[in-house]
């Protein structure tokens, strides 16, 4: 079995990625993660994300990833006792005290985090006491490294495979605390690698000296996003067990999107269909998700790395859900502005067709011509449309 494992950073999204064929979904709760700036889930989601999941027969990884301090211990423990009478299928953990915490008061079973930078078979093989089964591999690694490790060791392997990269030791940055205060270990990275560096000479501070790299500036830090798509058969080769798909604060567009395409990937590959002749249409689709240039990040051996620009590529706009019908209209919950004229629709199962929305209805029948973010509206078309369905609009004025 391979699984594919999508980001979930709060309750809406993780329902998507499970509809459009995520296998998991990772998420967390209000503490302890290193995504302190997305949503996440209350408690109260929390339960329901566990109903949601179980009801689908999928399973819920929580991550727990954060470097903590004594003072947090007491709220840790609070937690795990919450944890223990609702338990995810696994934490997600990179702390060797949130290890020994886990594994003391609960029976959770334990992934050790791609930030515990676990690059060999003997650091696992020596974290398997604490009921460790699984360990997301350092980013760093490539394919012949992961063939090694895998035999050396009988834990399953997860691997990312899609979504932003981070210039550092597999994320353990320090720019962002030493700069602004806020920790990327304690998930609240301000992203300090995606900005214009300049130099400045230790006897003339007041002169602010461009590199000149590139017009724009210099942007020495600054990586590609991964994109492992094409490889994904070297991947399973290799003995991968979970591919990851990062974002736990990306969109739920880029959630489902990024999730339709790798469920039908991995599957094409396990039933022996044509996987390369369907490369072209994955990466086009890959494309119509706000990213970065991709590149296969260190799987073949040293990455492109640093980009001239932070901005992201947006060949399409995501613009409505649907979400019913009622009667003859359908429901349509707007995201981003709307305004009459041409969709891409995207379905489950990667259905893609065309339409063309004449006039908007309100509630009470009146029509308009546009809806904002937010809005629900009713459209009716000749066409079908499956509910949980993506409205975008793909053209060159969404280039950047």
């Amino acid at each position: 079995m391979v699984e594919l494992l999508s980001p979930a950073g709060n309750l809406e999204k993780l329902k998507f990625a499970i509809e459009y064929g995520a296998d998991a979904v990772y998420t967390a709760l209000k503490s302890f993660s290193l995504r302190s700036r997305a949503p996440n889930l209350s408690f109260d989601e929390y339960l329901k994300a566990i109903d949601f999941v179980k009801s689908r027969s999928k399973r819920l990884y929580l991550t727990l990833n954060s470097y903590i301090f004594d003072r947090e211990l007491n709220e840790l423990k609070g937690l795990l006792d919450f944890l223990n009478k609702y338990p995810p299928d696994a934490v997600i953990v990179s702390d060797l005290g949130v290890l020994s915490m886990v594994n003391k008061y609960t029976n959770i079973p334990v992934h050790i985090s791609t930030q515990a930078n676990i690059t060999n078979s003997e650091a696992i093989n020596l974290l398997k006491q604490f009921r460790v089964e699984r360990v997301v591999l350092a980013r760093e690694l490539t394919i012949g490294d992961i063939k090694v490790f895998k035999k050396n060791s009988d834990v399953e392997l997860e691997a990312f495979v899609h979504g932003a990269m981070c210039m550092s030791y597999s994320g353990r940055c320090f720019i962002s605390a030493y700069l602004t205060g806020r920790s990327a270990n304690r998930g609240d990275c301000v992203q300090s690698c995606r900005w214009n560096y300049s130099v400045v000479e230790s006897k003339r501070p007041d002169e602010v000296f461009e590199i000149e790299e590139h017009p724009e500036g210099s942007f020495i830090f600054n990586s590609y996003d991964m994109c492992a798509l094409p490889i994904l058969d070297k991947l399973i080769d290799a003995g991968i067990s979970s591919f990851k798909i990062e974002g736990r604060m990306k969109s739920l567009y880029y959630v489902a999107i990024t999730t339709a395409i790798y469920r039908d990937a991995i599957d094409t590959i396990l039933n022996g269909g044509d996987f390369k002749s369907k490369i072209p249409f994955y990466m086009e689709e890959l494309k119509k998700v706000s990213h970065r240039p991709y590149s296969f990040g260190f799987y073949l051996g040293h990455p492109k790395q640093y980009l001239k620009s932070s901005g992201y590529i947006r060949k399409c706009r995501f613009s409505g859900v649907v979400l019913g019908k009622k009667g003859d209209l359908y429901i349509v919950g707007v995201r981003d502005k709307m305004e009459t004229g041409r969709y891409e629709v995207f379905s489950r199962g990667l259905k893609i067709k065309n339409i063309c929305i004449d006039v908007f209805e309100e509630s009470d029948g009146s029509k308009k011509k546009y809806g904002n973010p937010n809005e629900i509206l009713y459209i009716r078309l000749p066409e079908d449309l499956e509910e949980l369905s993506l409205l975008r609009r793909c053209d060159e004025n969404n280039s950047r």
